[in-house]
């Protein structure tokens, strides 16, 4: 809901609709992080050795920290910009690539919760992205929509399997691509030892397991069921392909 938003928040969620829609087109969204100087390491470059991208929340540090943990040396590994122009240059670029997709309920809940623990955990008014739920949602429709026509060129990591036996999702990349990254042991010591080399934010938490019951609700109350179901049928579509 976002009834009575400030100004700031009005201001955050223009900005976030307007960096969603860029980040869709590579065309748009590299001319403007070179020109903003913003996040220009984490982008897609020829000499990238390996691309983990997704929606927020569905385990992109914790994939990127775990892969560079077992590896005798550094891999160059674009990340963290959730945007489909990743993906879609690397195919473009033929680099090995990962896409990570979360229930998209689960994503943008955590999303939002994550906000709000952050914002009760440091004492301080933190509004991350800034959107609304819905378009938080919409934003994850198009983020995997833009990039299903691409899906010979990469592997599907299903947070479920990512956050169980993220081991196998290296064989897979190592079979698809023909590399030879090192392969992570999915123990419960070192999935710990890799949530706290990433910080809180990597692992669950009671008080964002908290929050998530309250956004729940919101869903219901803000009508997203339509949205929710149109998701939620991509999602099935990603699942059935991660299983080729």
């Amino acid at each position: 809901m976002y009834y009575g938003a400030s100004s700031k928040q009005r201001l955050l969620q223009l900005k976030f609709e307007l960096r969603s829609f860029c980040s869709l087109h590579p065309q748009l969204f590299f001319p403007l992080r070179s020109l903003l100087r913003k996040g220009t390491r984490q982008a897609v470059q020829e000499n990238t050795q390996l691309v983990i991208e997704g929606f927020p929340r569905s385990a992109n540090s914790f994939s990127v920290a775990a892969i560079q943990s077992v590896q005798p040396k550094p891999l160059i590994i674009a990340s963290h910009l959730h945007a489909a122009a990743q993906i879609i240059r690397a195919a473009n670029l033929s680099i090995p690539t990962l896409v990570l997709i979360r229930e998209p309920a689960e994503a943008i809940i955590s999303l939002k919760s994550l906000e709000l623990e952050i914002s009760y955990r440091f004492n301080m008014e933190y509004y991350g992205w800034g959107a609304c739920l819905k378009s938080y949602l919409k934003a994850w429709i198009k983020f995997y929509l833009q990039v299903l026509p691409y899906s010979e060129n990469y592997v599907i990591g299903l947070f479920d399997e990512v956050t169980n036996d993220f081991g196998a999702i290296i064989e897979r990349l190592n079979q698809r691509f023909k590399t030879n990254f090192a392969t992570f042991k999915h123990t419960e010591t070192n999935v710990k030892r890799i949530h706290k080399m990433v910080g809180f934010h990597s692992g669950p938490s009671e008080k964002r397991e908290y929050l998530k019951s309250l956004f729940i609700k919101e869903i219901e109350e803000d009508n997203l069921i339509p949205l929710l179901l149109k998701a939620e049928y991509i999602y099935r579509e990603f699942k059935i392909l991660a299983k080729k």
